[in-house]
């Protein structure tokens, strides 16, 4: 258990740092991509806490569902300038 948890704490704070330094980065910010960038951090932060939390995972299976949807919308996010592009093609 104790191993765990030190596990636990050393992916907290590398999660954390990842998120420090993607702000610090981000002053100008990246466009569109902010929110894939602080949100797939997050989700991969929540996910990797609750792999090493010891709870069974037939009891997580449902974080675990919600997480990869949350995931899944923020691969799925297109940037405005792109749909009005293809849009003008598709026109064309």
């Amino acid at each position: 258990m104790c191993s765990n948890l030190i596990i636990l704490v050393i992916a907290v704070a590398v999660s954390l740092s990842f998120l420090l330094f993607a702000y610090k980065k981000m002053q100008n910010g990246f466009g569109p991509y902010n929110i894939k960038v602080y949100g797939l951090t997050l989700v991969v932060t929540f996910t990797s806490i609750l792999a090493l939390s010891g709870i069974e995972f037939q009891i997580l299976a449902p974080a675990y569902a919600i997480l990869s949807a949350v995931a899944g919308y923020l691969f799925g996010l297109k940037n405005p300038e792109s749909k009005s592009e293809n849009n003008n093609k598709s026109i064309n």
